[in-house]
């Protein structure tokens, strides 16, 4: 079997956001650093100074994944939405970077992914001399919920695919409820029109959904400036609609892959998704990470087998 490990890469200069977050409804900034190569992603809270501030990442760092993913550290300080930011860092091939955010939430800018990959493409991007580890899957993976289900199968690619089907989404979706990623295509065409297809997808929610949303704290920030607003009628509240026909599905496509980001490695195998969730992803990860003397984990200088404490390089 030929394994292509992608390079590691890092900003070529400091690239900053700012924005509301779309559940919190409070203003914050990041800035994306360049980092050293084998760090990977590290979470910085400016604003925390009693505490231990920074988070790194990993499948045990995810808390209450609902509604969107969020990452603690063992002095429970938390960053909220990292999802987005993340899977443009997949996108764009960034594996090490620090992240200076001065609040609790990433900000949501326009519910996709697309100013991220943007500004880090303008920023420039710089290879690194090491690899990402892959895990080549050996044996099914498969994760369950009500609703939802995502398994990985053995094989020679890389590929995502994704379906939506529960009774609320077809009627808004109707025949565009499904899509197939390919990832080594992705990391092979950065620039591919399925690439800035996934970037552009944006978050989505139900306009009758927003009173008991925000009644759990969250959504206070949500807008037709940032999220795709769905009807009663099943109609686009968007005065300019969907920006393409699978943008909804190819949204979830994009949560997974920017929640796959944390796992610090990627995946050799065919996944197959139904009804994806942050909480589904999340387990995905966690499963992954148990049974993972069941798989191969493969390292450019080693070309073999390495334990799972290996697996994170910045746990």
């Amino acid at each position: 079997m030929s394994i292509h490990l992608r390079p590691e890469a890092t900003v070529g200069k400091v690239v900053s956001f700012s924005g509301i977050g779309v559940h919190s409804g409070q203003n914050s900034e990041i800035r994306v650093m360049p980092a050293p190569e084998n760090l990977g992603v590290i979470f910085k809270r400016t604003d925390v100074t009693d505490k231990n501030p920074f988070i790194s990442l990993s499948p045990d760092s995810v808390v209450d994944p609902v509604y969107c993913t969020r990452i603690r550290n063992k002095d429970d300080v938390t960053v909220a939405v990292v999802e987005h930011l993340l899977a443009a860092f997949r996108l764009t091939g960034i594996t090490n970077a620090l992240v200076e955010i001065d609040a609790g939430e990433v900000p949501i800018m326009d519910g996709s992914a697309s100013v991220f990959v943007e500004e880090i493409n303008r920023a420039g991007i710089v290879r690194q001399n090491y690899v990402i580890p892959m895990i080549v899957i050996k044996k099914p993976v498969v994760v369950e919920s009500q609703n939802g289900r995502i398994s990985i199968k053995p094989s020679k690619r890389s590929r995502i695919k994704a379906k939506l089907d529960y009774d609320r989404i077809n009627p808004v979706i109707g025949d565009n409820g499904s899509c197939e990623i390919d990832m080594d295509t992705l990391a092979e065409r950065p620039d591919s029109s399925e690439s800035r297809l996934l970037a552009m997808s944006r978050t989505f929610g139900w306009v009758e959904d927003q009173r008991k949303v925000q009644n759990l704290g969250l959504g206070l920030g949500a807008s037709e400036a940032n999220t795709v607003g769905i009807m009663g009628d099943h109609s686009i509240l968007n005065e300019m609609g969907l920006r393409h026909h699978k943008e909804l599905v190819m949204h979830k496509c994009l949560d997974l892959i920017g929640d796959l980001f944390i796992l610090g490695c990627d995946i050799m195998g065919d996944m197959e998704c139904l009804n994806p969730s942050h909480q589904l992803n999340n387990q995905l990860m966690k499963k992954v990470i148990q049974g993972i003397g069941e798989h191969e984990v493969f390292s450019w200088e080693t070309r073999q087998k390495v334990t799972s404490n290996q697996v994170y390089r910045f746990a």
